[in-house]
């Protein structure tokens, strides 16, 4: 009769385990020493070494796997941009516009655009990311039915066993909210395109994974001041408010003698803590009525430059830390598998680790690929909105929705 110890009869009875969620005890909690011995015979008939838990481990355990690729047509990013224009014929230009109705137009067109991009971008990351959440389930099962194991054999209390439980409902809870919400996002996408394609359908012909992150052109090298000129030119309104505003300062000439009055009209009143309630310009005016409204024009086309200004260096430093977050936090996932991987295979070496390290090792990974996945996309619609500014959209950026898991903690051995 070969004996174990503890930790070895842990690691040889994990071996067979099944990763059910049905799977039930078979009897209560061994505690005598002929219990011990039978368990011993049981586990001791099977000859396992090093081979054998590499080989069980890449059998069983979740791996960080990404979808496989796609294949076949995919509803792409232009296909619903396309659609989406279709059920809006009331945004197609027709002959006879004025230049601010084309520009009113232009900016509608820009801004469904925009709109379904972000959808698209946000439909396809939760499709993705259901492979990750679905792994992460099949660990907590695993590591649910190993506790179920050790409470039998009485290496484990029951609260120990049922702490493990805990964590396979919480897998199963963020689960059932990752495919929430990515019924949801796809839900989204249909209404905003009015795709005839169906939700279900429409999902199914998604991409498994989402595009490569490509920053639009030449923003890696253009100083932020060429942004926020071609920023200011492709604006829809902005060129032609300006020429307004131009147009009538020539015509009016110096409008010094106003400015002075305005300046006069909000002084500061020495004598008193606060600003004044309502300023007021003379009773009399000494300027003509079209003075007012050339400084008017000159006022807003400065409002509108200053906002635009502001939105380009908002989304230009938005898009800067997306990507910088995105390239890290990639570099740092690629060298968190690596590292465990390394360290795994060196304790394994020395037999050194439980099937508990390759759970914690194998959830460190799915933690690491679904941060990279959260990363990637906030870099990609980051994208988006600074291409929308430079079209001349105003800044709107948002950060998607995930769910929130908490990482299962790992029971005591």
């Amino acid at each position: 009769m070969r004996l174990f110890s503890s930790k070895a009869l842990l690691l040889t009875a994990a071996i067979g385990l099944s990763v059910s969620t049905h799977a039930q005890t078979a009897g209560p909690p061994i505690g005598s020493i002929s219990d011990w011995r039978t368990a011993n015979d049981t586990v001791g008939q099977f000859e396992r070494g090093h081979a054998d838990l590499l080989r069980w481990e890449a059998d069983n355990l979740p791996r960080a796997t990404p979808p496989a690729p796609d294949t076949g047509p995919r509803w792409t990013l232009t296909d619903a941009i396309v659609s989406a224009q279709r059920k809006r014929p009331d945004l197609i230009a027709r002959p006879g516009l004025n230049a601010l109705e084309r520009a009113a137009l232009q900016t509608a067109q820009r801004e469904l655009a925009l709109q379904v991009e972000r959808a698209w971008l946000q439909a396809v990351a939760a499709r993705q990311t259901l492979h990750g959440w679905r792994q992460r389930l099949l660990a907590a099962e695993v590591g649910t039915e190993l506790g179920l194991r050790m409470a039998h054999v009485g290496n484990w209390t029951a609260a120990q066993q049922q702490a493990q439980a805990l964590n396979l409902l919480a897998a199963q809870a963020d689960l059932l909210l990752a495919e929430h919400q990515a019924h949801v996002a796809v839900l989204e996408l249909w209404r905003l395109t009015g795709t005839p394609i169906e939700p279900d359908r429409l999902a199914q012909q998604l991409p498994a994974t989402l595009p490569a992150a490509t920053a639009p052109q030449h923003l890696g090298t253009n100083p932020l001041a060429a942004l926020e000129r071609q920023a200011l030119q492709q604006h829809p309104t902005w060129p032609l408010l300006a020429q307004q505003a131009e147009r009538a300062a020539r015509s009016v000439g110096d409008l010094s003698p106003l400015h002075a009055a305005i300046d006069s009209a909000t002084a500061p009143d020495r004598a008193r803590a606060t600003p004044q309630a309502l300023p007021s310009l003379p009773t009399q005016p000494r300027w003509p009525h079209r003075w007012e409204q050339a400084l008017a024009e000159q006022l807003k086309a400065a409002a509108l430059e200053r906002r635009i200004r502001v939105d380009v260096r908002t989304a230009h430093s938005a898009w800067q830390t997306a990507h910088r977050l995105a390239q890290e936090t990639a570099t740092q996932a690629q060298r968190l598998v690596t590292a465990l991987e390394e360290n795994k295979l060196q304790r394994y070496n020395g037999m050194f680790n439980s099937t508990w390290d390759l759970l914690q090792a194998a959830n460190a990974r799915l933690e690491a690929v679904q941060a990279t996945q959260s990363a990637h996309l906030a870099a990609l619609l980051a994208d988006a909105d600074l291409r929308a500014v430079l079209d001349g959209l105003p800044y709107s950026g948002s950060s998607p929705g995930t769910p929130s898991g908490t990482p299962a903690a790992q029971p005591k051995h």
